[in-house]
């Protein structure tokens, strides 16, 4: 057991009774630590954010509480610790359903999840919690998309800088195109399969807390254009009655918003490995790579950029080598 999980637990045991076993969580990509514990013969999860502040995931889970979404229940906090004792909601994701059939109609399910965030929650109803005074901004997206640059073209694939001039003014003109038209929604930021937890036969919604006003477009191409679980063809259907039933935006919107959130993803994905070492992330990179050409089928205002980018992945390698993305679903790795 580590010093921090030995924290936890005494911290839980002066609190709540004793711990009987605790186990850390492999989680997403994120700043906080995850365990699950045994306690009086049942199973909870204990969140450790403690380096970096508790209060917005608190402040959010209120707002979404109230208006009764899907959320694991809160037992214990302590905000000065950064501690969270919540109910156990299993280990099944939505990208973990293998069923297609269930596959589908948690997907359904969940995009009524989405579309009740956005008709609910209002400016005004938002406005109640940090979500309703942040933004999407141009900057914010570009200053995503220059992460991607320098982390997986500039340090990992090791493509000359006079070779990113370009792409980087294409990534400029995607940032702005990325805000839509200007109509904006609660947006959750993270809505994708692996913060979609399936429980008791219902998804509920986890990793809430840089939830803030955005495109409506948004969430939903984090959903149907995920990097963790493709959910095929039927893509573009889906957006499009998602859009239908919105109404004030399009499926050029969606591709803006979408291919705006892949690159990010991918540099997300490429910082992981090349800054902290872990690896596991880099074989989404093909399948999020994937997605890109059929974007310009769908809006031909960004083919040039996706030209460009796979252009880029075709002609040069560094560390990883991602020229098989059409094929392969990991890319080969190259010593430095």
């Amino acid at each position: 057991m580590t010093e921090r999980m030995e924290d936890v637990a005494r911290w839980i045991g002066e609190r709540y009774g004793t711990v009987c076993d605790i186990t850390p969580i492999v989680g997403d990509a994120s700043s906080r630590d995850f365990y699950r514990i045994e306690n009086k013969g049942s199973s909870y999860v204990v969140m450790d954010s403690s380096r970096t502040p508790l209060w917005p995931w608190l402040d959010i889970y209120s707002l979404l509480k109230e208006m009764d979404f899907p959320l694991p229940e809160i037992i214990l906090t302590d905000e000065s610790l950064g501690y969270v004792v919540q109910e156990d909601l299993g280990n099944t994701r939505l990208c973990d359903v293998e069923e297609q059939e269930s596959y589908d109609a948690y997907l359904s399910e969940s995009l009524g999840l989405l579309r009740r965030l956005q008709r609910q929650i209002t400016p005004e109803i938002a406005s109640k919690s940090i979500s309703g005074r942040r933004y999407f901004t141009p900057s914010f997206f570009m200053a995503e998309l220059e992460h991607t640059l320098e982390h997986l073209f500039f340090r990992l694939l090791r493509v000359p800088i006079d070779d990113l001039f370009e792409l980087q003014v294409r990534f400029r003109e995607l940032s702005e195109r990325a805000m839509g038209s200007g109509m904006t929604s609660f947006t959750h930021r993270d809505f994708h399969s692996a913060n979609l937890m399936i429980h008791k036969g219902k998804v509920h919604i986890i990793d809430w807390q840089d939830a803030r006003s955005g495109p409506p477009c948004y969430d939903l191409a984090s959903l149907l254009r995920d990097s963790y679980r493709d959910c095929g063809d039927g893509w573009k259907g889906l957006a499009s009655s998602f859009i239908l039933g919105a109404g004030g935006t399009n499926m050029f919107e969606f591709v803006f918003s979408a291919l705006q959130r892949n690159m990010k993803a991918i540099g997300t994905f490429a910082y992981q490995y090349r800054v902290l070492g872990n690896n596991k992330f880099l074989r989404y990179i093909p399948q999020t790579l994937l997605y890109l050409e059929g974007y310009s089928k769908v809006c031909p205002a960004v083919k040039p950029t996706v030209d460009i980018i796979v252009n880029i992945i075709d002609t040069y390698t560094g560390e990883i080598d991602l020229r098989n993305f059409r094929d392969s679903d990991s890319p080969v790795r190259i010593n430095p």
